[in-house]
């Protein structure tokens, strides 16, 4: 039985308009059809493999997390980060590395995770609001720069507190540091 009806389509290879015979035509001639198959089966290939570099890199990272000592690259690695930020990080001081000779150095794996820990304060050793001076005000009081003051509050590891858009410091810290009784 044939049918005697025409239907007009868009081909979903081309996107142009032809008139199908059929209301299940996809294409409007079989080139189109064939390089709809061919462009699936490569997407199908390309997936395959992009699983496979996937699970590769989730390996990877697994076996990082499980060593206890990293070399550079590998801290870099599984920080997410290049080389020279790892050592700069180490010349900073900011994290701990050991030398084992010219050409390795090794990280632990706790002093990467230590990165990441915030310092704990109890509310014994945190000084209330009236304890404290207002950034703004720590510069009025000990005549210094917004830079020198942040240098000093980094350089000394003062804990600072942040309350809504204001950022405070201990009075006792900064009067230790510039010697005032």
């Amino acid at each position: 039985m044939s049918s005697n009806f025409t239907v007009k389509k868009i081909c979903e290879q081309c996107g142009q308009i032809f008139l199908a015979k059929t209301t299940v035509t996809r294409f409007c001639s079989k080139s189109c059809n064939s390089k709809n198959y061919k462009q699936q089966i490569r997407n199908e290939k390309i997936g395959k493999s992009n699983e496979v570099v996937r699970t590769v890199i989730s390996h990877q990272l697994q076996e990082l997390t499980s060593l206890e000592f990293l070399s550079v690259k590998a801290a870099a690695k599984l920080l997410g980060a290049s080389d020279k930020i790892v050592y700069n990080m180490i010349r900073s001081g900011r994290l701990k590395a050991t030398n084992l000779s010219a050409r390795k150095t090794v990280i632990s794996r706790k002093d990467i995770d230590s990165l990441f820990e915030l310092p704990i304060q109890t509310s014994a050793d945190a000084p209330g609001l009236e304890d404290c001076y207002h950034m703004g005000e720590a510069q009025i009081v000990y005549n210094i720069s917004e830079k020198a003051l942040y240098e000093i509050i980094k350089r000394n590891n003062i804990s600072k507190i942040q309350a809504g858009k204001f950022t405070y410091v201990a009075k006792s810290a900064l009067d230790k540091i510039f010697n005032i009784q």
